[in-house]
């Protein structure tokens, strides 16, 4: 559903960013510019700075005419001074005739002591210009001083406000880049993690942009490996559970295989009939070994999620009868006594019948590993409510394997019982072990009857 969302271009964002940044900084500088030209003017115009600069340039015109000896009629070393001094128009009077201003649209030539100009006509006076005395070397004279300071300052804060605005703009900029920067690290040390092999981490999924499809893209890369690393951790246990479980079921054949096998070797068998019947034993358990290995892909865990096909319901004694006996016989062979008490009565139950065998070969490889020999197995089967209950109870020895086993044994029963829709109960204390077998009962025969 994420991967649906219409994005933003990260691009388009900084553009937006962009103008919007112009915007605000170009409404703040205008802003700035009219309102600090305005105080300065009022400033300025309402104090004596403006006197003060006129008079010291005065002051600086008094001792370069001093110094130099420069006369009225020298333009060219008045240009000189006035060269330095931006935004400043200076004139000369004599007896209120305009001998040098520094306007281009004027000029005086000066030859011998008589004055020559394009204008000598006598200049009008004003009250509201600030005439100066300057000695010259030919005598005083008159000089009138224009100097902008209003525009030198108002440059001057122009300036300054150039540079706050641009200052604003670029951290405004970093300041919005730094949160993305800091996203993007964020996705690095992430993106790391996730590639030595931390998959519980997830990548961080934030905003609405190109990054944020990443992140998302990223993050069910990361689900995904998770994923079939479980796979891959869950079919090595399956593997692991088949091996063991493999080399648990075929022990219990194998192992009466073996013990057939050294009575005829020994000829520890009483007439023909008896040879004919170990041979027959030999044989079976020679095929049911061969079932087991036929049937190995049962034991994978897919197979083991399948549910397995049950029999028509068939009677108790029937179905467990012959197994029963030949574990039971098996215990007699190895020196164990047992104590019986079976109520098969009507009761039938519908199994799977290659696990009738093999349940009760683990139960008995475990009684041969771990019952005490001093005392009988406890055989019982009956019925309990809608079960129909198998047990076996048994004193445990205090050999080295006491208490050591894996557990194997007792995982493969209570699977395939859950397959068959029945289930274990195991009880054991410091001293017992027990283990009830319950297959649920079939009514149907007494339905149709």
């Amino acid at each position: 559903m994420g991967q649906n969302k219409k994005r933003r271009s990260i691009l388009a964002e900084f553009s937006i960013l962009l103008v919007a940044l112009g915007v605000l900084c170009g409404s703040l500088f205008f802003a700035l510019n009219k309102g600090v030209g305005a105080a300065l003017e009022s400033y300025l115009l309402s104090s004596d700075v403006l006197e003060q600069a006129t008079q010291q340039r005065v002051s600086n015109l008094q001792e370069y005419v001093t110094e130099n000896q420069v006369s009225t009629s020298d333009a060219q070393a008045l240009t000189q001074w006035i060269r330095g001094k931006p935004l400043t128009l200076m004139e000369v009077y004599r007896d209120s005739v305009l001998v040098y201003s520094s306007s281009p649209s004027y000029s005086v030539e000066s030859a011998g002591d008589t004055w020559t100009a394009t204008e000598l006509e006598e200049a009008p006076y004003y009250d509201w210009i600030s005439y100066y005395t300057v000695e010259f070397a030919d005598g005083e004279a008159q000089v009138v001083l224009y100097s902008n300071e209003l525009f030198q300052y108002s440059t001057y804060a122009t300036i300054v406000e150039i540079i706050f605005c641009a200052a604003l703009f670029l951290t405004g900029f970093l300041v919005a880049f730094q949160r993305t920067a800091r996203y993007i690290r964020q996705l690095s040390q992430e993106i790391q993690a996730m590639e030595s092999g931390d998959l519980d981490r997830a990548i961080t999924v934030r905003g609405g942009n190109d990054l944020t499809a990443l992140a998302e893209c990223l993050d069910a890369m990361r689900v995904a490996f998770r994923a079939q690393q479980e796979r891959e951790a869950q079919t090595y246990a399956a593997n692991q559970a088949l091996i063991s479980e493999m080399s648990h079921d075929l022990r219990t054949p194998l192992t009466t295989l073996l013990l057939y096998t050294e009575i005829l070797r020994y000829g520890k068998y009483q007439g023909e009939e008896q040879l004919h019947a170990y041979l027959d034993r030999v044989d079976e358990k020679a095929q049911q070994i061969k079932q087991l290995a036929e049937n190995i892909l049962e034991y994978s865990l897919a197979a083991q999620n399948r549910p397995v096909e049950l029999q028509e319901p068939l009677p108790a004694q029937e179905v467990l009868g012959e197994a029963l006996h030949e574990a039971l016989t098996y215990f007699s062979q190895c020196g164990y006594t047992y104590e019986l008490a079976l109520d098969f009565g009507e009761a039938q139950i519908a199994v799977h019948i290659p696990y009738i065998r093999r349940l009760v070969d683990n139960i008995s490889s475990n009684i041969l590993k771990y019952a005490d020999r001093r005392f009988p197995v406890q055989v019982q089967a009956g019925t309990e409510g809608p079960w129909f209950f198998l047990r076996f109870r048994n004193r445990k020895g205090g050999g080295e394997l006491a208490g050591q086993g894996t557990g194997v044994g007792l995982s493969s029963i209570r699977s395939m019982m859950e397959r068959m829709g029945g289930s274990i109960q195991v009880e054991q204390t410091a001293t017992a072990f027990q283990i009830t077998l319950e297959f649920p009962l079939s009514h149907e025969k007494k339905e149709n009857a």
